[in-house]
């Protein structure tokens, strides 16, 4: 009787969980879909690059907090400058395998705090 039970809890508990994260699962694709993928469109049209690139570029960028919804700008071949919705400032720079080698965001240097 007990094992029955037992058995019944496991299965309940297992209804609710695969309910729980189907939630959360399509709440994590909605931000993905409206949030994340307008970020890295804005990030592959200022690089001008693939959407590979600019995915890896993006996520950088989001790793140091860069705002999601900055608008970006091309300095130079390998410059870049962004501005964020309140009006802050920073620029980043990458090399030819879109690694992050600068990102300076009102004045501060992001790269080099991670150093200390």
């Amino acid at each position: 009787m007990k094992e029955n039970i037992a058995l019944l809890l496991a299965i309940l508990y297992l209804i609710y969980r695969y309910k729980t994260y189907k939630k959360v699962n399509k709440t994590i694709e909605d931000r993905i879909e409206k949030v994340h993928k307008p970020f890295f469109k804005r990030v592959q049209d200022a690089l001008q690059c693939s959407e590979e690139a600019a995915e890896k570029v993006g996520l950088t960028l989001d790793k140091y907090f860069v705002p999601l919804e900055s608008k970006f700008y091309k300095i130079d071949d390998s410059t870049y400058s962004f501005v964020d919705a309140g009006g802050l400032k920073g620029t980043f720079s990458i090399d030819q395998n879109y690694n992050l080698l600068t990102l300076v965001y009102n004045d501060v240097d992001l790269l080099t705090l991670e150093q200390i």
